[in-house]
């Protein structure tokens, strides 16, 4: 013991053995300073004696600790303004770095969180084609996020448990532009779908009429693949029309006397 708080202590006997007791919690840690210097990490929770003349008791909370960093406008690989925020979950793994290392360290890693939330949105565009991107690959983020907020607070003491986005959106001044491009590229995705079912159907229509045993000439057929074309891919109602050519220029018989057969069988029933 310091001969300074060995005396002090037998000056003021009675004060001293009342005051010089403490009380460790669990879930704590009690970095316990004598005379500046650190003498001892106490971790195992019970009741304690310690000259009170010339000691510091920094006590530090081992339970798991979690911050919201709210929303924050930073911008992202394509330099879009974009709105993220973020939890993120820690706890103290070295008291005595925690307790003497930074004055707060719960300002400490909040301040860095938000560091590597900036770091990590001028890395990734907010979507991406490829899907290499901050709205499809979460789970990568935040490890990487993690790695990068760890490296930052080790040396104060702190393990970071998680830390993952909670909410990422356009910034207001160009939502509704993006939402435009958004929607763009969904009706670009669904046309390019109708069109390949549209060309799949003239396909199999044209073997079928082949597998009957219909002629049908080359000029037929690419009428025939016109119409059923804008009939398929059209937003509207279409009524797709023919065009009836002279027998001789056609040079398919069968199918003009088909069409011509059929019109007459129209304009008898108009005349009754």
């Amino acid at each position: 013991m310091n001969p300074l708080s060995l005396i002090l202590g037998l000056l003021a006997l009675p004060f001293t053995l009342l005051a010089s007791w403490y009380i460790l919690n669990p879930n704590e840690e009690l970095a316990v300073l004598y005379w500046g210097t650190l003498r001892t990490v106490k971790s195992k929770p019970g009741i304690y004696f310690l000259n009170i003349f010339g000691r510091r008791l920094l006590k530090i909370s081992t339970r798991q600790h979690a911050i919201e960093l709210h929303k924050t406008t930073v911008a992202d690989a394509n330099a879009n303004p974009i709105i993220m925020a973020a939890i993120c979950t820690y706890k103290v793994s070295n008291s005595a770095f925690a307790a003497l290392n930074v004055d707060d360290f719960h300002a400490f890693i909040r301040a860095q969180a938000v560091a590597v939330i900036k770091q990590i949105a001028s890395k990734y565009p907010y979507e991406s084609p490829d899907g290499h991107c901050l709205k499809s690959e979460a789970a990568k983020i935040g490890a990487e996020m993690v790695a990068i907020l760890q490296a930052k607070v080790t040396s104060v003491g702190l393990s970071v448990l998680s830390f993952e986005l909670s909410d990422l959106t356009y910034a207001p001044e160009i939502a509704p532009q993006m939402l435009i491009r958004q929607q763009a590229q969904a009706l670009i995705g669904a046309r390019r779908i109708v069109v390949e079912g549209a060309v799949q159907i003239v396909d199999d229509a044209i073997d079928k009429i082949k597998a009957k045993g219909i002629p049908i000439s080359q000029e037929s057929a690419q009428r025939l693949v016109s119409n059923l074309l804008v009939v398929i891919c059209a937003d509207a109602r279409v009524q797709p029309t023919f065009a009836i050519e002279d027998e001789a220029n056609a040079g398919n018989q069968i199918v003009l006397q088909s069409i011509v057969a059929v019109l007459e069988e129209i304009r008898a029933n108009t005349k009754k």
